[in-house]
């Protein structure tokens, strides 16, 4: 079993699973999903980051029990696009292998835990709106 952290490893492999989705980048470009989106990219796009992570030592195994958020932002008229992206990323993550370097002893596991409601903000007269998705994902 090889060790490492599990943030860079964990957002890019939520990163790589979502770019590899068709479903989600039918809805979002696979350049606008990221954990680094830079000022002034067009929307939608899909935000990627670790909330929280702790060392998974059960059984002397080794590896990371993170939360992963997954966050898309869009600025369509009303609320029926970041719905489809959010059901989307939804699909393409929860119960899904996810392959993570480093973590040789299989595919980590990743659970939906929950999302929050839509959050709206005014940026240059547009309503721009923004579902946080958090997972869990658990690798050995």
């Amino acid at each position: 079993m090889s060790r490492t952290s599990g943030i860079g490893t964990i957002v890019d492999a939520v990163v790589d699973a979502l770019r590899a989705s068709a479903a989600v980048t039918a809805l979002v470009p696979a350049e606008r999903i990221a954990n680094n989106i830079p000022s002034g990219t067009a929307r939608p796009y899909l935000l990627v980051d670790v909330e929280t992570e702790t060392d998974d030592d059960t059984l002397s195994l080794g590896g990371v029990d993170a939360v992963c958020s997954v966050t898309p932002v869009s600025d369509y008229s009303g609320s029926w696009q970041i719905g489809q992206i959010a059901s989307a990323v939804r699909a393409a993550l929860d119960a899904q292998p996810l392959l993570v370097e480093g973590f040789e002893d299989g595919p980590a596991d990743v659970t939906y835990e929950q999302a929050l409601g839509e959050l709206r903000e005014q940026v240059a007269g547009v309503v721009v709106r923004r579902r946080p998705l958090w997972f869990r994902v658990r690798a050995l």
